[in-house]
């Protein structure tokens, strides 16, 4: 098995596996460099390839004749780069990603090549599946779909002291009710239009609304659209609460003093772990009807919004409606959490899953 190190304390060992691990080196200045300007030129030149770090060790690494299968996991390029490679094996693509992100010409490419020549294609929802039938129907039989899933046990309540000692860290008072939006800070998101329904919401006492997350590549766009946020929020400033990010490993805490978890996303979501994570801690969901969420939520646990022009004023409404009705985030959050149990909530539940398509 081929590994990439990003943790250099990370020397697990397996029984029944060799791990043939690549030390992160990627971005070490002079390798940022060098593979900026191999991108730029190809780019200048027209060149349907990509180059990073990371790509060019995997390849290197790859042993001929060595394996049975390969799956490879949401890297289009590595995949185009070792398919040449290939003798005997078998080669699978795990895709969790929208085809239509980046640049949809070149996405495109990719992904008419791997329709055409991977054994099988593996998808995180029956929204994204349709999307690749769509794109190339006569490949339909080899999409398989297989949901993502959590590890349950990473996603424990907190007891009553560490639930008050949290609270008072974030200076939330014990009868307030509290919304958390859980990602990543980018327009996509809809995070502007959660705080501009709770400026609807400014009159209504004890309510309060966590923002845990970051900007995720750190660009001037992305330190742009933070900027207008936080002046957004200055009109809700006292229900408002910016964490920073927090480390998936301590997601649970958060979640734990939440009321109800917002999803406003704008874009097609391919899957909803957020949504899964939320379920899996017994809380009641607002999400857009976007992508696949409508397939990891249902009405049952959750209240969707429509993605129109009155997205807002909905959207407060709902928040509204779970505010003042503790029985409705009770029942919802109950039924998520029974829901949860239909999705991989262990490694073994997974490797399961996803080994029975593996020839």
């Amino acid at each position: 098995m081929l590994h990439f190190n990003f943790k250099s304390g990370e020397n697990k060992k397996y029984k029944y596996t060799k791990l043939i691990r690549v030390k992160n080196k990627q971005k070490k200045f002079i390798y940022k460099v060098f593979y900026a300007l191999a991108n730029r030129i190809s780019n200048f030149l027209n060149i349907n390839k990509h180059y990073s770090y990371v790509e060019s060790k995997f390849i290197k690494k790859y042993k001929l004749n060595y394996y049975d299968a390969i799956l490879i996991e949401n890297n289009m390029d590595i995949y185009k780069k070792i398919y040449p490679k290939l003798k005997k094996e078998k080669i699978y693509f795990h895709l969790h990603n929208d085809i239509d992100c980046g640049d949809p010409a070149k996405t495109k490419e990719k992904t008419n090549f791997i329709l055409k020549t991977a054994d099988k294609i593996f998808v995180v929802s029956y929204f994204l599946k349709n999307k690749l039938v769509n794109l190339k129907p006569s490949e339909a039989s080899k999409i398989k779909v297989v949901y993502n899933g959590v590890i349950s046990r990473n996603f424990k309540k907190l007891s009553k002291e560490e639930n008050i000692k949290l609270k008072e860290k974030y200076q939330i008072k014990n009868n307030d009710i509290i919304f958390s939006f859980v990602g990543r800070f980018d327009a996509n998101k809809g995070i502007d239009k959660l705080i501009k329904a709770l400026k609807e919401l400014k009159n209504v006492p004890n309510l309060k609304c966590l923002l845990i997350g970051d900007s995720f590549f750190g660009t001037k766009a992305e330190g742009k659209y933070i900027n207008s946020l936080k002046n957004e929020a200055l009109a809700v400033k006292d229900k408002l609460i910016f964490t920073g990010y927090i480390e998936n490993e301590q997601l649970y805490k958060l979640y734990s003093i939440s009321d109800c978890v917002v999803i406003p996303s704008q874009w097609e979501e391919v899957f909803g772990v957020v949504a899964l994570e939320a379920m899996t801690m017994g809380k009641p969901v607002i999400a857009s009807i976007s992508g696949g969420l409508p397939e990891v939520l249902s009405k049952d646990c959750a209240l969707f919004v429509k993605r129109d022009k009155n997205f807002v004023k909905n959207l407060s409404n709902a928040m509204r409606k779970m505010y003042t009705q503790p029985s409705l985030r009770k029942l919802l959050g109950e039924n998520g959490k029974k829901r949860s149990k239909e999705f991989p909530t262990n490694e073994k539940d997974y490797y399961e899953t996803v080994s029975q398509y593996i020839e």
